[in-house]
């Protein structure tokens, strides 16, 4: 295995980084098979199949994640082979589509790589999901003993994610200064079990918001806190909703303007190109309100700075 952007080290590196994410459909003949994944085996009811492909055939028929993560991969390999040229190759590996993290970590065993450093693609920890990565790499692991494992958790403190938050928000002041402005930072919601049997997620989640309105210059009456992309489960989720928060600021607070800055998530995938830019945009419109969404980090250099400070730090 080699790397395309390995620099001009004259031996292969030992140690690895393995960017873990959910994955998503290359194209439409993949969803099928990459919620059945999902659904531990089980193939969805057509119902659930058409709604899934609606939201995607709703934001252009696939989801930029694939090619997104791509250039994140690039992006850390480039950044690590300037800072420490040869030392690190750089790979993903999927849960619910090809590669798979166990298919990532079997290139890595037969290239000879004796560390492996496993980072999911989600700044804030929880062990109901994000723990799930890590387990998935150590249950692959069981057959190459001879490699060390280390897992990175919760890098959402890292200053460069936060300044490229903050940035966007200074950048909107002159708007965020309005009285008739609401910031909502978000994220994805989880089943409140999961939190009352003491997930750190929601905790994470708020500290990150906060530190980033601090860094912003937000007072605490320009933004609040609220969750998306909540599944259908029948039990409650963490609350409150984002649509309904952002109606009821609309309808009832003085509101005209949301701000959206989904601070769970770090790229362009369904729950911002859909939930966000179409779902929470169509309600805030259908009570007389305009959205304003701040952008994701996908590749950009910021980004590429806290997945090496994530790295590094985790040696």
């Amino acid at each position: 295995m080699t790397s395309e952007n390995s620099g001009n080290a004259t031996s292969a590196p030992k140690k690895a980084v393995l960017l873990m994410a959910y994955g998503t459909p290359y194209k439409t003949e993949d969803l099928m098979g990459y919620y059945t994944n999902i659904r531990h085996g089980v193939k969805p009811p057509q119902k659930l199949y058409d709604e899934l492909a609606g939201r995607y055939e709703a934001i252009g028929g696939t989801s930029p994640l694939a090619k997104i993560t791509d250039d994140q991969v690039a992006g850390l390999q480039a950044a690590l082979d300037r800072d420490h040229p040869g030392e690190y190759v750089v790979r993903k590996g999927f849960k619910y589509i090809e590669p798979y993290i166990a298919q990532t970590i079997d290139e890595f065993a037969e290239a000879g790589i004796t560390h492996i450093y496993g980072l999911p693609l989600a700044p804030q920890y929880s062990v109901y999901s994000v723990e799930n990565y890590h387990e998935r790499a150590q249950e692959a692991l069981k057959k190459h003993p001879e490699i060390a494992y280390h897992p990175i958790r919760s890098w959402w403190k890292d200053e460069n994610l936060i300044k490229f938050w903050a940035d966007q928000l200074i950048a909107m002041k002159d708007l965020t200064d309005r009285t008739d402005t609401k910031v909502i930072f978000s994220a994805h919601s989880l089943p409140m079990r999961i939190i009352n049997g003491g997930d750190p997620y929601l905790d994470e989640v708020t500290n990150n918001a906060k530190t980033v309105a601090k860094a912003a210059g937000l007072r605490s009456d320009q933004y609040t806190i609220a969750w998306q992309s909540a599944g259908r489960t029948g039990e409650p989720w963490i609350g409150p909703d984002f649509k309904e928060t952002a109606k009821d600021l609309i309808q009832n607070g003085g509101i005209s303007t949301i701000v959206s800055g989904s601070l769970g998530f770090i790229v362009d995938n369904l729950e911002i190109l859909d939930d966000v830019d179409i779902e929470l945009k169509g309600e805030i419109e259908s009570v007389g309100g305009k959205l304003r969404r701040l952008q994701m980090p996908n590749a950009d250099p910021l980004l590429e700075a806290a997945l090496e400070d994530a790295v590094l730090a985790a040696e």
